[in-house]
């Protein structure tokens, strides 16, 4: 494969895979609305801003670009919006991804990858992991994505191609464009100055698997790499193995500046609903695509403060 089409390749994860996959001697098409403000990526060899609801502006591109294969990772992924916005969220996201699928089998692309999400799983203690753990979406954008998963796999299995979806955990950077926690703790820090600070937090107990958008990128292509014929549709979860509580999170970055930070409980900012853990298992992703996270939770820590 050398040419590769990437809806969403202006995101904070598309931008990175866009980079990786010319650097590696590929053509990259980016296909991107540019909602999330960030720029059109300066390494795409192609690019083109659209909605992936257009199916003509994607089929035009598909007939000008001739990919070889989709990296499909367009999607409305901001909680608080796809919450407040659920039909929105929905045609975006499942909607979109079903033109997306149509405009592969029309112009007979035969491999995607598909970018979901660690929010799929039910909510359990423990390492989720693709092959035993429950799924169940308990809120509007994991049941976007938990739709998007299904109308792949009968994708593939009315012969239109090979997919593979990443269930991606909660990838971080310093361009993430979503109102996440490292940005708002951040955005507070910035905002008082000196060795001391304080932060207004919601909940403080909820522990995620942090991994580095630079990871989740090499974790894509390792999907896309994967030649197993006999496995026309497969699921692997990016992920590092280790979760951290949102005031491990604060400690961290606070070791990373130099400052101590104090966090204090505003009850304005708590969720009502907030899922305790997510914590996945990457081995199934170690021993058939041979991909990791380079990245501890301190290391992807510092690359958010101090990019490269």
């Amino acid at each position: 494969m050398k040419r590769l089409l990437i809806t969403g390749g202006a995101g904070m994860i598309g931008r990175r895979v866009t980079a990786a996959w010319v650097r590696a001697g590929g053509e990259a098409a980016v296909f991107d609305d540019l909602s999330s403000g960030l720029p059109m990526p300066a390494a795409a060899t192609l690019s083109l801003r659209g909605d992936i609801r257009d199916g003509e502006a994607l089929s035009r591109l598909c007939r000008d670009f001739r990919p070889q294969a989709i990296m499909h990772l367009a999607a409305v992924h901001h909680i608080p919006t796809c919450e407040q916005r659920r039909r929105h969220c929905l045609e975006v996201n499942v909607a979109g991804t079903e033109q997306v699928l149509q405009v592969a089998e029309e112009a007979g692309v035969r491999r995607i990858v598909l970018a979901s999400s660690g929010a799929v799983y039910a909510w359990s203690d423990g390492a989720l992991g693709e092959q035993a753990s429950a799924l169940d979406a308990c809120d509007n954008y994991a049941l976007s994505k938990l739709s998007n998963e299904r109308q792949l796999r009968f994708w593939c299995e009315r012969g239109a191609g090979v997919g593979r979806v990443a269930r991606i955990f909660n990838s971080i950077a310093h361009d993430d464009p979503n109102g996440h926690l490292i940005p708002e703790v951040l955005a507070q820090l910035g905002a008082s100055g000196g060795a001391e600070a304080e932060v207004r937090l919601g909940n403080l107990s909820p522990r995620r698997d942090y991994l580095h958008a630079d990871d989740v990128a090499q974790g894509l292509l390792a999907l896309l790499g994967d030649s197993r014929a006999d496995q026309p549709y497969d699921v692997f979860n990016l992920c590092t193995g280790v979760e951290h509580s949102v005031e491990q999170l604060v400690a961290e970055i606070g070791r990373a500046l130099g400052r101590q930070v104090r966090i204090r409980v505003d009850d304005s900012r708590r969720r009502r609903v907030d899922r305790p853990s997510q914590l996945g298992d990457p081995s199934r992703a170690a021993a058939l695509l041979g991909w990791r996270a380079q990245l501890d939770f301190p290391a992807a820590i510092r690359r958010v403060l101090s990019p490269a």
